[in-house]
Parts: structure tokens; sequence; C-alpha cells
């Protein structure tokens, strides 16, 4: 009986086994989506300016989900505020192929057109985005291209609206304020008033003058000396219709139009300026800095030197002539006017800087452009690029103790000064300090928004890791100062005016 019984549990055990057994395997955890960490991670980076990173991190979160939109539409928000606006307007591409809101592409198009000074798309495309939604940034856009694309009145429009919807926004006033003084200036007044900004300040001074014509040439001026060339073309023009004769209106009319990229009209107002005042400093030195940056110094030549015979006391006038015999290959001439320029004006900062820049860009690691670049230490002191500038001309001379007490100095007055990161990187790099160069050239490289020194660091860089080229400290363009024409130009406008 035992026995039967035991045999019965047993059985029954086993039965109750069965079942057991057969039940499913449980399954793993799953494993979590990588793709908001990733956008999260690449939004992080971007607002520390951690650009390469940035970008990294938003590639592959479009590699973890290649159907959405989201990450293009990051990368061209980054490449944007990065200054890379033909890699923006790829990943705009990329983002509308995956369905992106219409709005959103259009407005980041016409930013990224903008960008590259393409105002017929910029001015289409932000026409666009705005039809669908209403945004400030994009008024903005499109009536700085209204601007430069000289369509007044829907710029003017454009700049009312954006001031009706915030009256503190100071840009919107200047520019409402200056275009309706082409024609109102008592409409133009209390906008200028509000705006409160240098140029604003200057157009109302510019009111005073009773005479229309004196009015507008002035107001064009100050736009010049403030670099809004496309304010200044439509005021310049009214004056030089105006009077034809008025040699001044012309040659500011040129040097604008020079400067909006139409070198073939500004060339016709600079020679009419000329020719209706072949004595004018202005129009002479204006007409052969035309020429100059052209690439013909023989059509400069006399234009240049008879600037300089009217008015021999204007260092910038030296400076043109330098400029000009060194592209003439005459540097031996050009040496004797460079001395001239700072024989005029020992202490003003900007003319020894253009020497300097002179020596770096030509003559590598030559003393007087170390001496030069001295001097402007010496009287900018507290200028960041002074600092970088000098640690620049004795990494060229192979003073690589100078050089790093110098590019520190002004890392330590603006840390986010990417030229002075760059050339951290290559005294680091010659020093076979590869780790610390390698910080320094990423450094720079996401906080410059300066396609030309890019293009510098990006191919020295490269060199360094292929071996391709001599890399080091070969001959190198300075490229992230003001153009020494443009800082001659502000001198000559500010010399002619007194």
């Amino acid at each position: 009986m035992r026995i039967g019984v035991s045999l019965l549990l047993l059985l029954l055990l086993a039965a109750c086994r069965t079942p057991t057994a057969s039940l499913p395997a449980a399954s793993p955890p799953a494993t979590p989506d990588p793709f908001p960490a990733l956008l999260a991670l690449g939004d992080a980076h971007a607002a520390a300016r951690e650009r390469s990173a940035a970008e990294t991190a938003y590639r592959q979160a479009a590699d973890a989900r290649p159907e959405s939109p989201t990450p293009y539409l990051r990368l061209a928000r980054l490449y944007r505020d990065w200054k890379r606006p033909q890699e923006g307007l790829d990943a705009l591409a990329q983002a509308e192929r995956r369905g992106a809101d219409a709005e959103e592409v259009a407005a980041l198009r016409a930013a990224l057109y903008a960008a590259q000074g393409d105002w017929e798309r910029a001015v289409a495309e932000g026409e666009r985005a705005l039809a669908l939604r209403s945004d400030p940034d994009t008024l903005r856009v499109v009536a700085r291209g209204y601007l430069w694309l000289e369509r007044e009145e829907a710029a003017r429009a454009a700049y009312r609206t954006l001031v009706e919807c915030d009256a503190a926004d100071a840009g919107a006033r200047e520019r409402l304020g200056f275009l309706l003084a082409l024609t109102d200036p008592v409409a133009a007044r209390p906008h200028l008033q509000a705006a409160g900004t240098p140029l604003a300040e200057a157009v109302r001074a510019a009111l005073a003058e009773r005479e229309t014509v004196g009015r507008l040439a002035r107001m064009g001026q100050a736009a010049l000396a403030h670099d809004e060339a496309a304010l200044a073309v439509p005021a310049l023009r009214r004056a030089a219709a105006l009077a034809p004769d008025f040699a001044d209106a012309h040659a500011l009319l040129g040097r604008a139009l020079e400067e909006v990229g139409r070198p073939e009209a500004a060339r016709v107002h600079l020679e009419t300026a000329v020719r209706w005042a072949p004595d004018s400093p202005l129009a002479r030195s204006l007409l052969g800095l035309h020429y100059l940056n052209q690439g013909n110094p023989v059509a400069a030549r006399p234009h240049l030197e008879a600037a300089y015979d009217l008015d021999p006391q204007n260092p910038a006038f030296a400076l043109y002539l330098a400029f000009l015999y060194a592209d003439l290959g005459q540097y031996a001439v050009a040496d004797v006017w460079l001395a001239e320029a700072t024989r005029l004006a020992p202490e003003d900062p900007h003319i020894w800087e253009a020497v300097a820049r002179f020596y770096l860009d030509r003559f590598p690691g030559d003393a007087r452009g170390v001496a030069a670049a001295r001097e402007v230490v010496r009287l900018a002191p507290g200028a960041a690029s002074a600092h970088a500038l000098l640690g620049r001309a004795l990494l060229f001379a192979q003073d690589y103790a100078g050089a790093e007490e110098a590019l520190r100095k002004a890392l330590e007055l603006e840390p986010d000064l990417a030229v002075a990161h760059y050339d951290l990187g290559r005294l680091y790099a010659l020093q076979g300090r590869r780790e610390s160069a390698q910080a320094e050239f990423r450094r720079a490289l996401d906080l410059n928004t300066d396609p030309a020194l890019r293009e510098e660091i990006e191919a020295d860089v490269y060199q360094r890791e292929t071996g391709n080229g001599r890399g080091g400290c070969g001959v190198f363009h300075s490229v992230i100062y003001f153009s020494n024409t443009k800082r001659c130009r502000t001198l000559c406008l500010c010399r002619e005016r007194r």
C-alpha cells in the first residue's frame, strides 16, 4: 500500500513539473533608445560652443533614427551659428526630404542664404517662411535683404513692422529712422533718438544740414563709416542724382557699391568723381583703391600717387602706396612708404597693425614685423588682438617662449579668441606636445566663425596628421583681421570729413 502511494506521489510531482518546464524563457531587457540622449548631448555641446562634438552627436542621432528630420534641423542651426552656410543648406535638404516643418526649413534656409550673401534667395525663402508663420528673426533677414536689393519701400515697411512688434528693437529703429530720413527727416527723428546707436546719432547730426544734398551725403558717409554700405547706397544715389557734379557723392557712392559687390557700377561713379574733381584726395584715393582691389595696380598707381601729393600728411595714403608698390613687386619702395605711414602717425595702433600684418603676410619672421607688433601692444595693451598679433609674429620668428607668453595674454583678455588658440596649438605642435596641440586646434575650430581661418586651420591640421606638406610655420596669411584697405578707407574718410 505504501509503495502504491509513493508511486502515485511521484507521478503527481512529475505531472506538476511538466507544465513548468514548457513555459517560455524570460525575454531580455529592452535596449534604451539612444536617439533622445544623443540629441540632448548635441544640444549641450552646442550651447557650450563645443561645436565639433555637437556635430558628432547630431550625426550619431541621425544614424540612430535615419527617418527623422530632427537631427538634420539641429545640424542646420549649428552650421548657421558656426558660419558654415553651405553645410547648413545640405543638412536642411536632408531634413526636408524627411518631412521637416516647411516654415522652419524656409526660415533656416533664408538665414543661411543671407550668410552666403545670396540676398535674392534669402528674401524669397524668408517671404515663404513669413507667409506660413510670423517670426521677427526671419523678418529681420528679409528686411536686410530688401536693403541689399535696393527695395527701399519694402525695407521701410519691414522695419516698421519690427518696430511695431518691439518698440525696444534698436536695430530696427535705427534702420527705419535712416530710411525715413531719406525723404522725411521729421518722421525720422523720434526713431533715431529712440535707437540711440552710434549710427543713429551720426544720422541725427546729419539732419542738421539744411540743404538736402548735403544731408544725404553726410548720411551716406555716416553709414559707410559704420559698415552699413547697403544703407549708404540709397542716400548717396539721391545725393548724386540731385547734384550730378557733386564729386564726393559719386566717390562715396562708388565706395558703397563696391562694398555691396557691384564693382562695375562702382567704377562708373568713382571715375565720374575724378572727372568732376581731379584734385579731390577722396575721389583719387577711392578710385585708386578700387583698381588695387580689382588686381590692377598699374591703373591704381597714378590715382594713389595723386592722392598723396594732394594730402601728404594723411598716413592712410602712405599705406596705400606701400600696398601698391608691394603689388608691383617693388618691396624696397613699399618699405619706404610703410616707414612714412608710421612717421606720420607714430601713436596710431591701427597704422602699426597694418604695418605688422604687411610683414607677417609677406615676410613671416621678419624682425620688422615683430617690431611693429610690439608697437601695437604698446599702444593698445588691453586689446587681445594686439597680443595675438605679437604672439604670431614671435611664433614665426621662432621665439617660442615669447610667443607663448603673448598668446596666453591674448586668451586671458579674450578667452574665445580663435586665432590665439590656433597659434598656441601650432606652438605646442612644434614643441611635440601633441595632445595639448590637438585640444587647442579643436577649440579654435569650435570657436572660429571665419571661413578663411577655418580653411587655414583644417589644412594645417591635415598636413600635420598626414605629413603632407610642411605644416609648421610656413607662409601663412593673417586672415582674421580687418583688411588693410578697409582700415585705410576709414582713416581716409575721417580725414576728409575734417
